[in-house]
């Protein structure tokens, strides 16, 4: 059946879009472009190759399906973490073939290092901190105890990156809750530090933050509408 609607995408649009992202984001701060729910349903398998052309090396998906098409789509050796589900069974797959894996809990930081023991290759894991978005994240015993788990694992945990997500930044009355987050993610990435635990990329934001509030791009910024050339809200916009 032939659709009513159609998607076309264009190289040189996205080269711009990317372009303006990154004069907005400015030097020294990675760009990872954030390809959940199919690329925003633009298709993974058509516009993963298109940014490789346009110079992108990371990609960050939802969960492991979405991974294993960026895999399947990429034409170099770029990046791919995965921000949400992954099903226990599946990570000795995303060890092997080097997916970055977020950890928000003790099961999967165990189960990851269990998975780089079997497959004989380190599991790349990115910290998520609980910072006030109330969903999934680290904090307090939780924490304390994935401390624990990763001086255990020794080589078998590589420790890349630690992140968390800003709360409603696409509107100017989240200001406040987004300062206080950003405050306790900072002071949490310290501590870390002052443990001994290598905290690599810490990255917070997504496109409403990275293009209204430059004291929260630090290492690496995860855009996902930004660069389909959307606005992430009027608001937006407007600031």
């Amino acid at each position: 059946m032939k659709s009513p609607s159609s998607i076309e995408l264009s190289r040189e649009a996205l080269r711009g879009n990317l372009r303006f992202l990154r004069r907005v984001i400015g030097p020294g701060v990675q760009f990872c472009s954030v390809v959940k729910g199919d690329a925003y349903g633009h298709g993974i398998r058509q516009f993963v190759p298109m940014a490789e052309d346009c110079g992108v090396r990371r990609f960050a998906v939802f969960d492991a399906t979405e991974a294993a098409a960026v895999l399947r789509a990429r034409r170099t050796d770029c990046d791919v973490m995965i921000m949400g589900h992954i099903d226990p069974q599946d990570l000795p797959w995303a060890v092997r073939e080097g997916i970055a894996v977020w950890v928000f809990d003790g099961r999967r930081l165990a189960a990851m290092a269990d998975a780089a023991e079997t497959v004989g290759r380190p599991a790349r894991v990115h910290l998520e901190l609980e910072t006030g978005l109330h969903r999934t994240g680290l904090e307090g015993h939780a924490l304390a105890g994935a401390i624990a788990r990763i001086r255990r694992a020794g080589a078998h945990v590589i420790v890349e990156g630690v992140c968390t997500h800003l709360a409603g930044a696409e509107s100017a009355a989240n200001a406040m809750r987004v300062q206080e987050q950003l405050r306790s993610f900072v002071t949490a990435c310290a501590d870390l530090a002052a443990q001994g635990i290598p905290i690599g990329l810490r990255h917070a934001v997504c496109s409403a933050a990275a293009l209204t509030l430059p004291q929260t791009r630090m290492d690496l910024v995860r855009v996902g509408i930004a660069q389909f050339g959307f606005w992430p809200s009027t608001e937006t916009r407007i600031q």
